[in-house]
């Protein structure tokens, strides 16, 4: 299956400084580029540990379409304020394409970073193309990612849990591996709820980017 991706970064690229989609491929409309903007992360707003050298999230488009996108550190920052680049690749997803992979953004996360495809490109083209994703991911196991959450520190799932079908906003704390963790969560939920679901991990909590579930340092920060 083929889908569309996008980078949000600080470059400096045609008349544009700071933070903005500079790369995307012909599919990404202007309205999911602004979309893709408002829910990134700018400076500061990822936190790394010696668990967590990358965040993951997952959100809807105005589109209607997802974003399921990986944050990491780049150089250092070009505007001179100190600090290094936060560098967003986003693969957009529609939802057809995550019921074929049964709802699970993390299997095709997984899946496209064996790929390659989220690997950070200093300077990338303004226009991507699309790529090719894989077709086969496999259902869960409730059962056995229950039990990884509890190896990670989480013993209160079944708690997690009804808060999230109750609509609440959840913030989970996690000194080891919040990627996993997220994964473990996303796992007790059937069918398309899982898409209501937006999520990101080892991110500042930011009222610009109200994520459903976010996974937290041990020290409550993300």
């Amino acid at each position: 299956m083929w889908v569309d991706q996008a980078i949000f970064t600080s470059l400096s690229r045609q008349g544009k400084a700071g933070y903005h989609v500079v790369a995307r491929s012909p599919g990404v409309t202007d309205s999911e580029a602004s979309s893709l903007a408002t829910w990134s992360p700018s400076h500061g707003a990822l936190v790394v540990d010696a668990g967590n050298r990358t965040s993951v999230s997952f959100h809807p488009l105005s589109s209607g379409r997802f974003a399921l996108a990986r944050t990491c550190e780049g150089g250092a920052e070009y505007s001179g304020r100190g600090g290094r680049q936060i560098y967003t690749h986003a693969l957009i997803l529609d939802p057809a394409t995550l019921r074929r992979a049964h709802n699970q953004p993390l299997a095709i996360y997984r899946d496209a970073l064996a790929l390659g495809y989220f690997r950070r490109v200093a300077d990338p083209s303004e226009r991507l193309k699309p790529v090719e994703l894989g077709q086969l991911h496999r259902r869960r196991d409730p059962n056995l990612f229950a039990e990884r959450a509890r190896e990670l520190g989480l013993n209160d799932l079944d708690s997690v849990k009804q808060q999230l079908l109750d609509g609440r906003f959840v913030s989970v704390p996690c000194a080891g591996d919040r990627i996993t963790l997220a994964e473990c969560i996303l796992a007790q939920f059937p069918g398309d709820f899982a898409l209501s679901l937006s999520f990101a991990t080892s991110l500042q909590p930011s009222a610009v980017r109200p994520f459903r579930l976010l996974l937290l340092s041990a020290g409550g920060n993300a």
